[in-house]
């Protein structure tokens, strides 16, 4: 028999040597397999020693003064993550950081108030909210200090110096500077760079100021989207401006000039009536100790001295929705970079509520930029589901935004309270694809393409949308748009055709968007419980709970979360090492959305 040639010629092996081999790759995964198992039970044990179940806080003084660094990160969500729980040290959100200042300012204990900022993180309505809740601490008969070791860095200290002008007194460090050099918008245009790579992208808006695809459509504003950040720039400068003169007793003319003098020295600030005393921070300590014979608190310390109400009182729930608007599950991680808001939690949760028999009304905090509108639109529903079967009212206390999808979640509110520097509005959707013919072609790539089903390709980034495709993509967006104007004219009474000239896409600050009914009141945290209180039928004396949302999670949670996003630590820590900034990253990411804001950045 002729022997059959093969294009491979035969090797020869040892068989007890492949089979040596084998036996010895195996043992090698089995082993890695094994010792990643022991990894994680030693991690969870050592991670379990080293939480602290109780974090034992320093014993409020008869005689305290509230001591509060606004250089701290206050999130609208409370810190629940594995860091905190094996730390043992917890961290405060904006509300329980406004909580405490509220109580403080009741509690006879409580003397003095001393606050320190420098460069914040805080954003403007936060920062609303926190001039109000000074100003309560001073109506009672206390006194406020602030010190500054120099706001901002280099310029870009107007947020930090507005939040001073609530206070009694503003001291500074010798040899600093006070920086309100004002406000500017940025905005990141990235179609010349697409353009190099041969990246197409293929948006349609819903109208011509929804322009959240603009910095990936075009070089530069359109004259639209220039209007719209004219108008958005101007009206947070302007009402700064009015902020401070008014605090500080001086014209609002002399505050734009030293605006356009800043950054301007310590003393050039004194002799301007900018700030009160030149000093350094141990001569204040001393004097506010002097003056009241008390000691110093940290607000850490006294929040948590704070007990919790007695069980079967009336209780208003507060829920925060902070981050971008998502299918799925909620996510609040440093690992994570920006936060989300998924659907499925916030749906859960307030299935949560709704077995609460003392729950009377619910505070829905919403501060987030927009995203999906079909996750939008679940909450909105699961909401509006809540009201029926509990028949509670929903009061919604606006943050920094509360837009786009923000906004949509916010139409499930009996009453909507806003901040007058909430960005919020912007009704309107987009969506698209990004075209990637042009890069396959330079990089010698060819795309075979077999369909089954006429639009089977519709969202392929391998060829732009046919006439026919173009035709049903812009349907839905018809479809959407239609859905998100039509209930917002009915839910807060507006007549269609000016319900088209507000939406459009259009961004409102809080003050425009309740001259326009978008909103029904401006305020902050506290109006917001109040009036759910008084909508609740919680007689005003009465003594009620605040039970807060989202909920603690598990322990194993924890460690779940961390395991699962572990890998995107390392992301953030690359781009920062490049001189990008993860904020600015995630800015751009939020153009995956279809109710989103624009990709802009605003620089205090």
């Amino acid at each position: 028999m002729n022997q059959i040639e093969t294009p491979f010629p035969a090797l020869k092996t040892n068989r007890k040597k492949t089979l040596a081999t084998k036996i010895l790759m195996k043992s090698v995964v089995y082993s890695f397999a094994l010792f990643g198992l022991l990894f994680i039970v030693l991690l969870l044990f050592v991670l379990n020693m080293l939480r602290q179940d109780d974090f034992v806080a320093a014993e409020v003084p008869d005689k305290a003064i509230l001591v509060v660094d606004f250089n701290e990160n206050y999130p609208e969500t409370r810190s629940d993550d594995l860091f905190t729980e094996f730390s043992g040290i917890p961290s405060l959100s904006f509300y329980d950081l406004i909580k405490a200042i509220n109580l403080a300012a009741l509690d006879p204990k409580v003397k003095a108030f001393v606050g320190n900022v420098s460069v914040s993180g805080l954003g403007m309505a936060q920062i609303g909210d926190l001039r109000e809740a000074v100003k309560v601490f001073r109506s009672t008969g206390k006194k406020a200090y602030l010190y500054s070791t120099g706001f901002g860095s280099f310029g870009q200290g107007m947020r930090e110096y507005y939040l001073a002008t609530a206070f009694d007194e503003i001291w500074m460090q010798p040899t600093t500077e006070v920086g309100i050099t004002g406000v500017s918008i940025e905005v990141p245009f990235v179609r010349g760079l697409l353009d190099k790579f041969g990246i197409r992208p293929e948006f349609y808006a819903r109208h011509e100021y929804k322009n959240a695809a603009a910095s990936l459509l075009n070089k530069e504003f359109s004259k639209e989207y220039r209007s719209e950040m004219k108008k958005l720039g101007g009206g947070i400068f302007e009402k700064m401006v009015e902020g401070m003169a008014e605090a500080r007793g001086i014209k609002k003319s002399e505050i734009e000039k030293a605006v356009d003098d800043a950054p301007i020295t310590a003393e050039k600030a004194l002799d301007l009536k900018l700030i009160d005393k030149i000093a350094y921070k141990p001569d204040l300590i001393e004097q506010v100790m002097n003056d009241t014979n008390a000691e110093m608190v940290n607000v850490l310390d006294y929040a948590l001295s704070i007990k919790e109400g007695k069980k079967n009182r009336p209780t208003v729930a507060l829920m925060v929705l902070d981050g971008m608007i998502t299918e799925g599950e909620s996510v609040s991680s440093p690992l994570q970079g920006e936060a989300v808001v998924g659907a499925d939690t916030i749906a859960r949760q307030l299935d949560e509520i709704a077995q609460d028999e003392n729950v009377k009304a619910l505070v829905l905090r919403v501060n987030s930029p927009g995203g999906s509108y079909t996750a939008s639109n679940e909450i909105w529903y699961a909401i509006m589901r809540l009201k029926k079967q509990k028949m509670i009212p929903v009061v919604v206390s606006m943050g920094d935004y509360a837009a786009s999808g923000g906004y949509f979640v916010a139409l499930a509110g009996d009453y909507i309270i806003a901040e007058p520097l909430t960005i919020t509005g912007s009704i309107g959707v987009l969506g698209g694809k990004m075209v990637l013919s042009e890069l396959w072609k330079k990089l010698d790539i060819n795309w075979g393409e077999i369909k089954f089903g006429k639009n089977a390709g519709i969202l392929s980034s391998n060829h732009v949308f046919t006439p026919a495709e173009k035709a049903i993509f812009n349907r839905s967006l018809d479809n959407i748009y239609k859905d998100f104007t039509e209930k917002t004219a009915t839910i807060r009474d507006i007549n269609p055709n000016e319900m088209d000239r507000l939406a459009r896409g259009r961004v409102w600050l809080g003050q425009n968007a309740v001259d326009n009914k978008l909103v029904d009141a401006l305020g902050g945290i506290n109006a917001a419980v109040a009036k759910a209180k008084e909508l609740g039928g919680i007689e005003p004396k009465t003594r009620f709970n605040i039970s807060y949302y989202p909920r603690r999670r598990s322990f194993q949670e924890k460690l779940a979360q961390m395991l699962g996003n572990g890998p995107k630590i390392s992301v953030n820590k690359v781009a920062n090492d490049f001189g990008f900034e993860a904020n600015d990253i995630n800015m751009l990411k939020r153009m995956k959305y279809e109710t989103v804001l624009p990709p802009f950045k605003i620089v205090y």
